[in-house]
């Protein structure tokens, strides 16, 4: 038999569809291996993380068992994929990526000349919500690229230099929604909700928001991102389309013009003001969210040698967000410079702050070191008043300390200037908790998943639900928030607690010995004196947490 020679073809525009070069279909018959192979291909270089694809592919599942999902599917691709002695895939510990040199794809490449193909046509993975999520915003990117494409626009508008004042900033221009319903009576509601939106945006003290007086001066029908960039000096811009009951909303980068997220919202009870504040909240949650995931990686692109102040405050976040020992010292090492090149900056300050506070939850910090928390949290509070990150980290302290009717208040302020900063509704859920006030956290924690359900800190906001629902005496509930928690992170230690007292609860007496076996296995170092730092207003139950531990190791 001849070796096969020239390149692969890959079809992700309507049905997957994987061939050799003379034509012939190679079967890829699971569907995750059809998806893992469609995430590398548009990947850039091809390559994705092992730990990103798990959580993409096989986030319902808990950790051990979603890297075993992805090592058996990667073993069936690599015999599917080996033809003719030619390896197409490839990987290491970390990382999976596939010869781009050997395919032609045509996602990659798209043309007016192509069909009009929706992405993935018909391929999804029921119960993966993650996966749902990345196809939903990969499908509007290529429909957005199709149009580009067809309209045959010209070569990307050369950007001005942006506005002095936004030089190191990623600033957001939020244009009029337009009404595509066909009732001019909803021509008001419209515009009046992206001027709602643009209050609800303008307490991300760390985004600034064009002034409605510029952004809504931009009135053109299908308007480039790059042109909206050039003219306003913004890094983003938001559109909306409202249709009788729906309401499409999608987020570009105006550099290149590609929607980087886009959601369509139900408006059915749009009139009722709880309804419409509560959509509106939540959007700016996931704007925000989804901006500073974006600035992260631009600013990991960037040399070392050409980082300003905000690239260094933004590759310290995407440290922090590894939770590592290693990342979270080149966090703090990222921080601390980008405070001596500017000392006065309140975004600098609260990132401090903020690694500050989750290196003391990690290590279990003494109360002198909380004490300096505190300070630096005030500290921010004086740089800027009316940034809801600096009272919501003095109130992480003042929880600390033991000072719960302070930390109320606090996290109070902070959601009042802040209704969409998800961690300050959890921190209030904590401090209630904390209190014994557990059905009133609960409250809280279901708004902090409301806002943000595939949020950063998810782990940390299960775990908390699973501790107050095991307070309450729910102990299914307490059980099935601790397995989130673990399976968004393997080693928090509290979630492996919760989880063993639940199943201890239930009579599941062994399961709750290998949970037991299985915190030892993830945090070799517990000790039951860990559950002494948690700081209950009732030491009653912190002991009733270590008695439960003790019969389960009895």
């Amino acid at each position: 038999m001849t070796e096969i020679s020239g390149r692969f073809t890959l079809s992700l525009l309507g049905p997957f569809r994987l061939g050799t070069c003379d034509g012939a279909r190679i079967d890829v018959a699971s569907k995750k291996g059809q998806a893992l192979i469609a995430l590398l291909a548009v990947a850039g270089g091809g390559e994705r993380t092992r730990s990103w694809l798990q959580t993409i592919l096989w986030g319902s599942r808990g950790a051990e068992q979603a890297q075993a999902s992805l090592r058996s599917e990667l073993a069936r691709l690599r015999a599917v994929l080996n033809i003719e002695g030619r390896s197409l895939i490839h990987s290491d510990k970390s990382r999976i990526w596939l010869d781009l040199a050997q395919f032609d794809v045509d996602a990659r490449d798209i043309t007016d000349n192509l069909p009009a193909g929706e992405f993935l046509e018909g391929l999804d993975i029921a119960g993966e919500e993650s996966f749902e999520d990345w196809l939903r915003d990969e499908r509007a990117r290529v429909e957005q690229r199709f149009e580009r494409a067809s309209e045959k626009i010209a070569p990307p508008v050369p950007q001005l230099p942006p506005k002095a004042a936004f030089a190191q900033l990623p600033a957001l221009a939020v244009l009029p929604f337009a009404n595509l319903g066909g009732d001019a009576a909803l021509d008001v509601f419209a515009e009046g909700i992206s001027e709602d939106l643009i209050d609800r945006l303008s307490r991300l003290r760390w985004l600034p928001i064009i002034a409605r007086s510029s952004s809504f001066a931009i009135r053109k029908a299908d308007p480039d991102p790059r042109e909206v960039g050039a003219a306003l000096g913004a890094r983003y811009v938001l559109e909306g389309r409202l249709r009788a009951t729906q309401l499409a909303v999608s987020l570009a980068d105006c550099d290149t013009g590609q929607v980087i997220w886009s959601k369509k919202l139900a408006m059915d009870d749009a009139s009722a003001p709880d309804a419409l504040e509560a959509l509106l909240t939540g959007m700016a949650s996931t704007l925000g969210t989804r901006i500073d995931q974006e600035e992260q990686s631009r600013a990991l692109r960037k040399p070392q040698s050409d980082l300003n102040v905000r690239d260094l405050l933004w590759r310290g976040r995407w440290h922090l967000n590894r939770f590592t020992k290693e990342d979270s010292a080149a966090a703090q090492a990222c921080f601390a410079e980008a405070l001596a090149r500017e000392p006065n900056s309140p975004e600098a300050i609260i990132q401090v702050a903020w690694a500050r506070a989750w290196d003391l939850w990690a290590t279990r910090g003494n109360e002198e070191q909380v004490r300096g928390l505190r300070q630096l949290a005030q500290k921010a509070i004086i740089a800027d008043c009316d940034d809801a990150r600096g009272h919501m980290l003095a109130g992480i302290a003042e929880i600390w300390l033991l000072q719960p009717m302070r930390a109320e208040a606090l996290l109070h302020r902070a959601i009042e200037l802040n209704p969409s900063l998800v961690m300050a509704h959890t921190q209030l859920g904590s401090t209630l908790r904390l209190r014994g006030e557990n059905r009133q956290a609960i409250e809280a924690f279901d708004m902090a998943v409301r806002l943000s359900p595939n949020d950063h800190d998810m782990f940390f906001i299960a775990g908390e639900l699973a501790i107050a629902h095991l307070m309450i005496g729910d102990f299914a509930s307490a059980l099935d928030h601790a397995e989130h928690a673990i399976s968004r992170r393997s080693a928090y230690w509290f979630a492996h607690v919760v989880k063993a007292i639940a199943l201890a609860k239930l009579d599941k007496t062994e399961a709750a010995k290998r949970a037991y076996a299985e915190l030892l296995r993830v945090k070799p170092d517990f000790d039951m004196r860990y559950l002494d730092w948690q700081p209950f207003t009732d030491p009653a139950d912190n002991q009733f947490l270590k008695d439960e531990m003790n019969r389960i190791t009895a």
